[in-house]
């Protein structure tokens, strides 16, 4: 039984955090993070970049020859919008996916994806959700009022 945690692993990879039990957020993870990754019994990784971002590596195949499931929902900050909120939120809504890994470049676009999840699916209040996605790696400002847009528009509290 291995005592690797998702914690200690992502303490190993670039802006590596998790913001809650289960789910890690992350910047890029570098070729050897895979199979530690896996080996801290993450079945799912949730890859933001856009396909031309280079990677340095074969992603899909990587992630996959270390068992676990690949899922791509690229974001930009001018394509952001609910089509990838809402992907981001049903897979993490998905316990059969977790433990899991949502990633960029340097966890910015992860925070601010990760922002309604915790809002409308966690039920954090707005600043507490804002908070954690900051922790997340959240930094732009433009992301960070599209996400609290978004939670505001799907809220169904007024």
């Amino acid at each position: 039984m291995s005592t690797t945690t998702l914690e200690s692993v992502l303490s190993t990879v670039p802006y590596g955090t998790c913001p809650l039990p289960g789910l890690g957020a992350a910047g890029q993870p570098g070729p050897d993070a895979w199979k530690d990754l896996a080996g801290a019994g993450v079945r799912t990784v949730v890859d933001l970049r856009a396909p031309n971002e280079p990677r340095g590596q074969d992603e899909p195949d990587a992630v996959r020859a270390a068992g676990m499931a690949y899922v791509p929902i690229p974001v930009t900050q001018a394509t952001l919008g609910d089509e990838q909120f809402d992907a981001v939120r049903d897979v993490l809504r998905d316990p059969a996916r977790r433990p899991i890994v949502v990633h960029c470049a340097t966890s910015n676009r992860v925070g601010a994806l990760l922002l309604p999840y915790f809002a409308l699916d966690e039920q954090q209040p707005l600043e507490k959700a804002m908070e954690l996605a900051i922790d997340a790696g959240l930094r732009s400002h433009e992301l960070a009022t599209l996400a609290v847009d978004y939670v505001r528009r799907h809220s169904t509290s007024p």
